[in-house]
């Protein structure tokens, strides 16, 4: 039943705040935490706001709360560490752009640092079957099974995924559970993996949503690259924090020492109140996209 208002979405959003927002969890989680070093952060739906614009918030208006935010962390010494789907040449340039110099791309199979000085790269379950990641999967059958088996509801997410250099991207909708049982059986170095609600339509897709999928192989996921980050740069779980949109975003909570779900996140992922319930060093933000990005690092890292 619909504790919250007339509107089921109006009545999980106020229920997520009175539940998991900062009010109800963060006192406690703040004393879970050391001196804050490294804050995890997705892009799109996250740090950014709409349509990719770090300045703009969900209403359209220019905002500097997100730039404040960043500029205090950056010269606190913390670093902050885009984890994106994105390739690691388009966050080259959004690392450089923003002041920053370590990211993760493709969904974790690649770890880069200084700006591409060095390059970590994870292949999953394919380790070692393939020089080139991205020839591998193209030339699999899986991808010509995805797009011709659902017409009109998975399409490439055109023009980014004529830019990848490791793992394909798509746009649609599709029944991920149905789909990732037969790429078990047919692609078993494979998966895909729902990287959140794209806000957009398309005149290619027949679908109520939209939402964006990494073609990646099995064993690659953002939170084992988060691990692996902080494993080789000797940070500890408490001094870790991440902030995230999505579900592949969520599973961060398992080795961060605090997760930050901006609120956007939750109305596009109803399905993961439960979750978020059973998971007590998870907050929901009040605020959405960078704003609630501004709000987790003003709580985690400036002491608000």
């Amino acid at each position: 039943m619909d504790r919250g208002g007339s509107n089921p979405e109006e009545g999980l959003l106020e229920r997520a705040l009175r539940e998991f927002g900062p009010e109800a969890r963060w006192p406690g989680l703040r004393e879970t935490l050391g001196r804050v070093r490294v804050v995890y952060t997705d892009l799109d739906g996250t740090m950014m706001g709409p349509g990719g614009c770090f300045l703009r918030n969900l209403a359209g208006e220019y905002t500097l709360r997100p730039a404040r935010a960043l500029v205090e962390a950056l010269r606190r010494g913390v670093d902050v560490v885009p984890v994106s789907g994105r390739s690691a040449h388009q966050l080259r340039e959004d690392a450089r752009l923003l002041g920053l110099r370590n990211y993760i791309a493709e969904l974790g199979v690649e770890l880069v640092y200084d700006l591409g000085e060095e390059v970590v790269l994870n292949t999953g379950a394919l380790e070692g079957e393939c020089g080139d990641l991205y020839r591998a999967i193209m030339e699999s059958g899986a991808v010509d099974y995805l797009l011709g088996s659902h017409p009109q509801r998975l399409e490439f997410h055109t023009p980014w995924s004529d830019y990848r250099e490791c793992t394909p991207i798509f746009r649609g909708l599709v029944d991920l559970e149905e789909v990732n049982r037969f790429l078990e059986e047919s692609f078993p170095g494979l998966e895909l993996v729902d990287n959140g609600v794209i806000p957009r339509t398309y005149p290619g897709l027949e679908v109520p949503e939209v939402r964006a999928y990494h073609l990646v192989p099995r064993g690659v996921s953002k939170e084992k690259a988060v691990a692996e980050d902080m494993r080789r740069r000797g940070f500890e779980r408490r001094e870790a924090v991440a902030v995230g949109d999505s579900e592949a975003d969520l599973a961060q909570s398992e080795v961060v020492g605090v997760f930050f779900l901006v609120r956007n996140g939750l109305l596009g992922n109803p399905h993961l109140e439960p979750l978020i319930a059973s998971t007590p060093n998870v907050v929901v933000t009040k605020g959405f996209l960078n704003e609630g990005w501004a709000e987790a690092l003003e709580l985690a890292v400036l002491g608000g």
